[in-house]
């Protein structure tokens, strides 16, 4: 059973803008519900963002992949890329192998899914459950990403990460425009502590976006939308820190519709379903789910997720 984080602060605090300004960053790194987030995902958000802090990879999570894929390699393990899942096969009640999208079809003893409870059961054929399906997520986002001919320190800005709410409550769901101004996060990777400076300088600033308005945008629209937005979200942004825009050198976004199309996930959400299954069942024998709508999120929670899915469910 889940409980609300709003309510168990309302417990202890009596300050509401204190929850408000608690709960902003912890649910724009990490809440898969629309205005609240699951007690038990503030617990391990507000240790790492609150008493932990930040990190960044100066390579990023492409030097933690190359090590994954060299020891998976090593012990066996064959990988296939660019081999996407057309269906899941079942026999009865049971999963019995993969129909790639190629057409090659694969069995198996036993099938790990992070493709989403939602999108995992879609490939399933319709009578292999009579489970009611489960709610898909809907919390998503957009994001500017500005090169500078110079770091942001340079400009004043020497902070990696500001959170940023203009109004005594923080309104975390799906806005009702394209993309929700009122609020995001400004990082700037530049900011961390590397033993060498970065190749140059940059800045990110995320946003609550409408996944119906993105991903339902006419082809011949979306660029230009993605152009008026970018300009709407840099000028939000530059009342909380300095003016950068004339030292842009190149800028790029994506949106709902960029998520969807690199994960498959229905609404282009971030944080997967709001209700995540913890033992990873999904009513059909064999077939598990692990990543995001198991309960575990960002890189480590989906390495933690695996490895936790695959002890539990396959190597026992």
């Amino acid at each position: 059973k889940t409980l609300s984080a709003r309510k168990v602060l309302g417990e202890y605090i009596k300050e509401p803008l204190l929850i408000e300004m608690l709960l902003c960053p912890l649910m724009f790194y990490g809440s898969a519900k629309a205005h609240d987030m699951d007690f038990s995902q503030f617990v391990i958000m507000f240790k790492s963002i609150f008493y932990e802090g930040f990190c960044r990879p100066v390579e990023g999570v492409r030097l933690i992949l190359k090590k994954l894929v060299r020891k998976f390699k090593s012990l066996g393990g064959d990988l296939k890329l660019r081999a996407g899942v057309q269906s899941i096969s079942v026999d009865g009640s049971r999963a019995v192998g993969v129909t790639l999208d190629d057409g090659t079809e694969l069995e198996a003893d036993r099938i790990l899914s992070s493709a989403g409870s939602v999108e995992t059961m879609r490939l399933c054929p319709e009578q292999s459950s009579t489970a009611e399906p489960p709610k898909p997520g809907e919390i998503s986002f957009v994001e500017t990403i500005a090169t500078l001919d110079c770091e942001p320190a340079e400009l004043g800005n020497s902070r990696t990460i500001v959170f940023y709410n203009n109004s005594d409550s923080f309104e975390y769901r799906p806005p009702t425009g394209p993309v929700d101004l009122t609020s995001g996060i400004i990082c700037s990777p530049n900011n961390f502590e590397y033993s060498e400076p970065l190749n140059e300088g940059s800045v990110r600033i995320t946003a609550l976006a409408n996944p119906d308005y993105w991903l339902n945008l006419p082809e011949g629209e979306y660029l230009s939308e993605k152009e008026r937005w970018n300009d709407e979200i840099v000028e939000a942004a530059i009342k909380h820190v300095p003016d950068f825009r004339k030292h842009v050198i190149a800028h790029d976004m994506f949106t709902p519709r960029t998520i969807k199309k690199f994960t498959g996930h229905v609404n282009g959400c971030v944080y997967g379903a709001p209700e995540k299954n913890l033992d990873g069942t999904t009513g059909i024998q064999n077939l598990y789910l692990c990543g995001t709508d198991q309960g575990f999120l960002g890189i480590v929670g989906s390495m933690l997720s695996g490895i936790s899915m695959a002890n539990l469910h396959i190597l026992r």
